[in-house]
This record gives C-alpha cells, sequence and structure tokens, in this order.
C-alpha cells in the first residue's frame, strides 16, 4: 500500500485508520469511563483526541477547499449536515419515548441543538465546529484567493492571543454549558488552519527521508507534553492553547509514518481496514446507546467494559445499516 504526496492526491494509509479508531474510542472513554477512572488514569482527561481529529480532518479536506471542485466540497458538506440534523431527532425519539413532552418543549430543543450543536446531542459541536468553520474557509479563500491561507494564519495567532489573554474564557465562563460550545471556534480554528498548513507544504514529503526521526521526536514530544505542564498558564477550556495543537501533529506523524506500507500479507492489511472503519458512524451512536445500555446498572459498574461494548455495538450497527443505505445519502449516518 502506497501513500502519494501529490498535494491534490492524497491516500490516508493504515497507520492514520489505526489512530481514527484509537481516538474514537478515546472519546468513548472520555465520556463514559466514569469519573473515578478519570481520577485514576490521566491519559481520560488529556485532550488530545479532539483536537487530533480536527487537524486529520482539515488536512484531508484541502483539496476540497482549495481545488475550486464543487462536487467535492458539497458531498463534504452533505456527509456532515445529514447527520447534524438527522441524528438529534432520532435520539429525541428514543428518549422522549418513555416521556410525554410538548411538541413546543421538542421544537425549542431542536432549535437549541441546531443552534449550538450542544443542546441534547452534545457530541455535534465537533461537526458544528467542522462546518462553521468550513463555510468561514471557503469564503475566505473565495475572497483572498492566494493569499487566503496567509489570512487563516493570522486568524489563527489572533485565535491564540484571545485564548492566552483569557478573554475566550472571561466571554464564555459564565453561560450555560450549551452556549459555552461557542467558546470552541477559537480553540479549533487554529487547529484546523494548521491541518490546511501541513497539507500545503507537503510536510510527510518533506520527512519521508527521515520516518525514524520524525517518529521519536514526535513520541518524545508527547512524552513532555503529557508528563509535565507545557504552555498550561492561563484560564480555558479544554481544548485551549498551542499544547492540544501540538500534540495532534506529534500524534498525527508518529501514526502516519509507521511502517505499514512493507505489509505484504493482504489478510493483515484487509483486517486492518475492516477493523478501523465506521469511526464517524460509531461516533454518533455512542449517545444512544449508551442510553439504553444504562438501563444494565451491572454494566455502570464496569465502566471500560460499556465502552468497549458501545464500540462493537455501534460497529456492528453501521455495517449493517451502511450496506442497507449503500445507494443512500443517510449512509452518512454510519460512516
Amino acid at each position: 500500500m502506497k501513500t502519494k504526496y501529490s498535494k491534490n492526491n492524497y491516500i490516508m494509509n493504515l497507520g492514520i485508520e489505526i489512530l481514527r479508531m484509537i481516538l474514537c474510542f478515546w472519546v468513548i472513554t472520555f465520556h463514559y469511563s466514569g469519573i473515578k477512572n478519570k481520577r485514576k488514569y490521566k491519559i481520560l482527561k488529556t485532550f488530545y483526541h479532539v483536537p487530533t481529529f480536527m487537524l486529520i480532518s482539515f488536512y484531508f479536506s484541502y483539496k476540497a477547499f482549495f481545488s475550486n471542485d464543487i462536487i467535492k466540497y458539497k458531498k463534504r458538506l452533505e456527509r456532515l449536515l445529514i447527520p447534524y440534523i438527522i441524528w438529534p431527532i432520532i435520539f429525541l425519539l428514543i428518549s422522549t419515548s418513555y416521556n410525554s413532552i410538548k411538541i413546543k418543549k421538542l421544537i425549542i430543543i431542536l432549535s437549541l441543538q441546531y443552534i449550538t450543536g450542544y443542546k441534547n446531542f452534545i457530541i455535534l459541536w465537533f461537526i458544528q465546529m467542522l462546518l462553521f468553520l468550513g463555510i468561514f474557509f471557503q469564503i475566505n479563500i473565495f475572497l483572498f484567493k492566494k493569499q487566503s491561507l496567509f489570512i487563516l494564519q493570522i486568524f489563527s495567532i489572533i485565535s491564540y492571543f484571545i485564548q492566552y489573554k483569557e478573554i475566550n474564557y472571561r466571554i464564555f465562563f459564565h453561560y450555560r454549558a450549551y452556549l459555552r460550545s461557542f467558546s470552541h471556534i477559537a480553540e479549533m480554528l487554529p487547529i484546523a488552519v494548521t491541518g490546511l498548513t501541513l497539507r500545503n507544504i507537503d510536510l510527510f514529503k518533506t520527512l519521508s527521508n527521515n520516518k525514524i526521526k520524525s517518529i521519536y521526536f514526535s513520541i518524545t514530544s508527547l512524552y513532555f507534553l503529557y508528563n509535565y505542564n507545557v504552555f498550561d498558564q492561563f484560564k480555558g477550556f479544554p481544548y485551549s492553547g498551542i499544547k492540544q495543537n501540538i500534540a495532534g501533529i506529534c500524534l498525527f506523524i508518529s501514526f502516519y509514518f509507521i511502517p505499514f506500507n512493507s505489509l505484504k500479507n493482504r489478510i493483515i492489511i484487509n483486517f486492518i481496514k475492516a477493523i478501523s472503519r465506521y469511526t464517524g458512524g460509531i461516533y454518533y451512536l455512542q449517545k444512544i446507546i449508551f442510553h439504553i445500555l444504562r438501563r444494565i446498572k451491572s454494566l455502570l459498574q464496569r465502566p471500560f467494559l460499556l465502552c468497549f461494548i458501545i464500540y462493537i455495538l455501534g460497529y456492528l450497527i453501521c455495517t449493517v445499516f451502511k450496506k442497507l443505505f449503500r445507494n443512500n445519502k443517510l449512509k452518512y449516518l454510519f460512516i
């Protein structure tokens, strides 16, 4: 399996497929592993998973933004908008089947959900950021053409400025949680721009002749970021600061250069491809599956088993419904 280095023709390699799977499970354990385990295991309260997802997403979306290919950009919007609109409705239907909620209240909940990406289906704030930043970037590219990436990099610097000056924190700290979700704009924008920038400079082509050194320095950097209070000297929200961005870059580089290209066994390659599928669908389904499984008290007492079951059930559901809707845009709910 070869990885192409043309700016306009990148192939996601097996290392990144595995990283996406790990990040997806990391998100699930962060949500459902329990307060005691978060206190016990530092990695469960380390916020590198979402920034790395954001970095990867915009890195591989580079062509959709800069190629002037309307079809590619339209497909990206459909892939995000369909889950963003439909999953909150499905969750409301499931979660309110045992309760009588007035139509007016349901409309209010859905309206707040779509505006904030957070109200009752919290995990969709990330999709909201992908949508909002994608539209903002596209407008910027349309207006500034060749200088657009430079303009976006300036916005990144401004975003870090308002984070480190604690402006972002002071603006949103006193609001309710679903309104505080807007604080993520300043946190995610620099990470998204970093993804576009790394693709623009052909980072992996530059580093390809020094893969071992790249992995070594990335892992070493992660060690210091994880074990020491690097850059953490200001008040902010979970994804604040350049630390999250650097950690995402290091994880990205480390997994990108894992030498799966040397694998000749098609069975192993196909197995890795198979187990790392549907991370998007599993991400969407986690809350619904948990809502159903939480009635099993014995599972709540074994949170890591619960997280594993959530992942496996999500995978199985996505497998079935992806095949069912393979010729329909509803497949975007499960991939």
